[in-house]
C-alpha cells in the first residue's frame, strides 16, 4: 500500500481517502440524521417488529471486523459507479422524506452507504462490504407492504400452532371459526395480536440467520439447508411462546397465590393479567433462544467444514 497509512479495526487505509471517507460519511449522516433518530421507537415500541433491530448493527461490525484481513489486503481505487449510487441514494432519500415514506428512506439509506464505498475505496473492497452493509436493513422499518399482507395468515397459523401445543400438554382450547386468532381455555382467554403472528420473529430469525451465513463457512447447500429451516423454526418457537402465554395465563387466574405467579406479577405492578406480563417479556426470551439454536444448528453444520486458514 503506498503513502501514509491510518489504522481502524485492524484495516490500514491511506490517508488520502480519509477527507473522502470524512465527506461521503458526514453527507450520509448529515441527510440521514433525523431518520437513524427515529428507529429506536421501532426496536423499542411494544407492538413492534423490530426488537431485534438494536442487534443488527453490531453484528454488521462483528462481520467487518471478521473481514478485516481480507479488507486490508484488498486493492483500494475509487468507481464512479460507487458515486453514482450515493447521488440516487440522496435523491432517493429526499424523496422519501418529502412523501414520509420510512420504506423509501431505509432503502435509499443503504444505497448510499454502499454508493460511498465503492466511490471511496472501490469495487473490492466494495464486494467485500456489501452483505453487512445490506444487512443494515434489518434494523429498519423497510418491509412494511409485505408485514400487511402476511401478519393475518401467520396470526391464524400461529393460534393453530399454539392451541395444538396447549392441547398436547393437556389444556382445552376454542377458537371460534369467527375469531380464528382468539384462544378460549378453561379459565383464561387471548387474543393472538399481529406482533404475535410469527412475522416478528421470523424476521428476526433470518437477520440471525444470514449472519451465521457471513461469518461461517458452511457452503451453499448448508446455507440453502440453513435458511430453509429458519422460517419453520421461527414458527415451532413463536407458537412455544403463545404456548407459554396461555399456559401462565391459565395459572394466574386458576393458581393465583402460587409462587411463580406472584413473581411474575411483581415484574410489572401496573398489570394484573400475567399472560400479559409474561408475553411482555416473553418475546426478548424467545430472541435469545433462537440466537442459541442457530449457533448450535450452526456448530453442527460446520462440523467436517474446512475452515479458511
Amino acid at each position: 500500500m503506498s503513502g501514509a497509512t491510518s489504522c481502524t479495526l485492524g484495516v490500514e487505509i491511506e490517508r488520502a481517502l480519509l477527507p473522502g471517507i470524512g465527506l461521503c460519511l458526514g453527507a450520509v449522516l448529515v441527510l440521514g440524521w433525523s431518520f437513524l433518530t427515529e428507529l429506536p421507537r421501532f426496536w423499542f415500541g411494544e407492538e413492534g417488529y423490530y426488537s431485534h433491530g438494536l442487534l443488527v448493527p453490531f453484528m454488521s461490525i462483528a462481520v467487518f471486523y471478521m473481514r478485516r484481513e481480507a479488507l486490508a489486503k484488498a486493492e483500494k481505487g475509487s468507481s464512479i459507479a460507487g458515486f453514482i449510487g450515493l447521488l440516487l441514494g440522496a435523491l432517493l432519500f429526499l424523496s422519501g422524506r418529502l412523501i414520509d415514506n420510512l420504506s423509501i428512506q431505509a432503502g435509499a439509506f443503504i444505497l448510499m452507504l454502499v454508493g460511498g464505498t465503492y466511490y471511496v475505496f472501490g469495487a473490492k473492497v466494495g464486494r467485500l462490504t456489501l452483505g453487512p452493509i445490506l444487512f443494515l436493513i434489518f434494523m429498519m422499518p423497510a418491509l412494511g407492504w409485505i408485514i400487511d399482507a402476511t401478519t393475518n395468515p401467520l396470526q391464524i397459523m400461529s393460534t393453530k400452532i399454539a392451541t395444538k401445543m396447549l392441547n398436547i400438554v393437556g389444556y382445552q382450547t376454542y377458537v371460534s371459526p369467527i375469531n380464528p386468532t382468539f384462544v378460549d381455555m378453561n379459565s383464561y382467554s387471548f387474543q393472538v395480536g399481529g406482533p404475535c403472528s410469527g412475522f416478528k420473529l421470523s424476521l428476526a430469525l433470518t437477520a440471525f440467520t444470514i449472519f451465521f451465513i457471513m461469518i461461517s463457512n458452511l457452503g451453499w447447500a448448508k446455507n440453502v439447508f440453513l435458511f430453509a429451516l429458519s422460517i419453520p423454526l421461527a414458527l415451532f418457537l413463536n407458537g412455544l411462546r403463545i404456548m407459554f402465554i396461555g399456559v401462565v395465563g391459565e395459572l394466574g387466574v386458576a393458581s393465583p397465590d402460587a409462587a411463580v405467579v406472584r413473581w411474575i406479577r411483581s415484574l410489572d405492578a401496573s398489570q394484573t393479567d400475567v399472560g400479559m406480563i409474561f408475553h411482555d417479556y416473553s418475546g426478548y426470551i424467545t430472541l435469545f433462544v433462537c440466537f442459541i439454536a442457530l449457533h448450535y444448528i450452526v456448530k453442527a453444520l460446520e462440523r467436517g467444514v474446512p475452515h479458511e486458514p
